[in-house]
């Protein structure tokens, strides 16, 4: 079993594969889903997990699930299934999140 600070660098390699898949730059990342570039190199370099919204700025800018970001290549197919279901809840928590974060705050994120 992975712990916190295992999945928290698979997390972060999977973000600069895909980012890099993307030709786009750590700074450009930033840009584009709104946060600091040291946001970013946190999170890249498994310092730090995204928050609810960054994540769901990350899949919708880079154009992926939130499962592609736990995958570690090693999975057989039951396990490749099990993180798109995974996946597939976490996107609709995080809509939920996103929905209680807007009533709360009126939309604007800290």
């Amino acid at each position: 079993m992975m712990d916190a600070r295992e999945l928290k660098r698979i997390v972060g390699y999977n973000v600069r594969k895909e980012r890099l898949l993307h030709d786009l730059t750590q700074s450009d990342l930033a840009e584009l889903i709104g946060v600091s570039l040291k946001q970013i190199t946190a999170i890249e370099t498994g310092k730090a997990y995204p928050r609810p919204a960054t994540m769901a700025a990350l899949c919708k800018v880079l154009e992926t699930s939130p499962s592609t970001f736990f995958h570690t290549g090693n999975e057989n197919d039951d396990e490749k299934k099990r993180l798109n279901r995974y996946g597939s809840h976490i996107m609709e928590r995080l809509g939920e999140i996103l929905a209680e974060e807007a009533a709360e705050y009126g939309g604007n994120e800290s």
